[in-house]
C-alpha cells in the first residue's frame, strides 16, 4: 500500500472538486495509480486517451517532474510521492 498526494490543478480541479487530496493505492506503478486517480475523480477524459496514454496537452508531474523524464507510466511510485495532475484548458469561457 502506498500513500501519495495528488494536486489537480486548472480544469481537472474544478472537476475533482478539491485541491489537494491524499490517495492511497495497493499498486505502485504510475499507471495503475494514475487510472484509479481518474476513475475516482471522474476526470479521465482530461487526463487519458482510450488506450490509457496521457493525452497530448495533459501533463502529469511526479515530484514536480515530468513523468515521461522519470520513467513514463511504468515509474514506481513510493509512499510520499507527489503527483500534480495538469490539463491546461478551461471548458467555458
Amino acid at each position: 500500500m502506498i500513500k501519495i498526494t495528488v494536486k489537480f490543478m486548472s480544469i481537472a480541479r474544478q472537476r475533482a472538486g478539491a485541491g489537494v487530496v491524499e490517495f492511497t493505492s495497493p499498486e505502485s506503478k504510475l499507471r495503475d495509480v494514475l487510472n484509479a486517480i481518474v476513475a475516482s475523480y471522474r476526470i479521465a477524459d482530461l487526463i487519458l486517451t482510450e488506450k490509457g496514454e496521457v493525452r497530448p496537452w495533459a501533463r502529469i508531474l511526479v515530484n514536480g517532474r515530468c513523468h515521461e523524464f522519470v520513467g513514463g507510466l511504468d515509474t514506481e511510485l513510493q509512499s510520499g510521492d507527489r503527483i500534480a495532475l495538469i490539463y491546461p484548458y478551461a471548458e467555458n469561457f
